[in-house]
């Protein structure tokens, strides 16, 4: 008796299963999975594992591919900015997710700064892109990361800088009744980087379990992918 009330306790605890996940993961080289010179299968393998785990249908969109995973689609463009990511966004958003990940601003905060895009106006051009996609897919959940941290000194206060920023403004948008969630990813250590600022396959994985946690634990708020656009 013991064991069947224990295992009912078990089962009541988890979240409802969703609807079938169309994840869309959104951002520079991590997204794609860098290491060691090449495209990888990064967060995307450990997180698609624990989300099978947990009887989510799981289906990964974007226009790029990496890694030797068999669903090996994400958005995640090398080098590219927040804005550059913002002007190329429209063909992702046609793949219509449920859900968007996203890990973004290592570019805008390791590179040099120019006035168009200055290192404090980063979770503001951050803002924006958000908006842009939801006002494509206003019922997508959108889960923003703070994110993985450097060894660059010259550039470590500017990232404690923008992830210190980016819980503003994801309330901002949740305040207006947008499903979006923050994610800290800034805890992965950097311990558990391959070169200073790409994770390193420990680091991938850890940041597979962070995105994991939120988004089973907030799953709840996932829409099925045929409702995306009713009013």
């Amino acid at each position: 008796m013991f064991s069947i009330i224990s295992k009912l306790s078990v089962l009541l605890a988890l979240p409802p299963t969703p609807p079938p996940l169309r994840i869309l993961p959104l951002g520079d080289s991590i997204t794609f999975g860098y290491l060691n010179g090449t495209g990888t299968n990064g967060y995307r393998a450990h997180l698609l594992t624990r989300l099978l785990a947990s009887n989510a249908s799981v289906d990964y969109v974007g226009t790029l591919s990496s890694g030797t995973m068999s669903d090996p689609q994400n958005e995640g463009h090398s080098g590219w900015t927040i804005s550059q990511v913002h002007t190329a966004l429209a063909p992702a958003l046609a793949f219509t997710p449920n859900i968007v990940l996203l890990h973004l601003a290592t570019n805008d905060l390791n590179g040099p700064e120019t006035p168009a895009a200055p290192y404090s106006k980063a979770p503001e051009r951050l803002g924006s892109l958000i908006d842009a996609i939801l006002a494509t897919l206003p019922k997508a959940v959108v889960f923003v990361a703070q994110i993985v941290p450097t060894t660059n000194a010259g550039s470590q206060e500017r990232f404690r800088a923008f992830n210190a920023a980016v819980p503003g403004v994801v309330r901002a948008r949740a305040e207006k009744g947008f499903s979006v969630v923050l994610v800290d990813q800034s805890v992965v250590p950097t311990s558990e980087l391959s070169d200073g600022l790409h994770p390193s396959a420990v680091g991938y994985a850890h940041m597979g379990d962070i995105w994991a946690d939120a988004v089973v634990a907030n799953w709840g708020l996932v829409e099925p992918v045929s409702t995306l656009f009713d009013c």
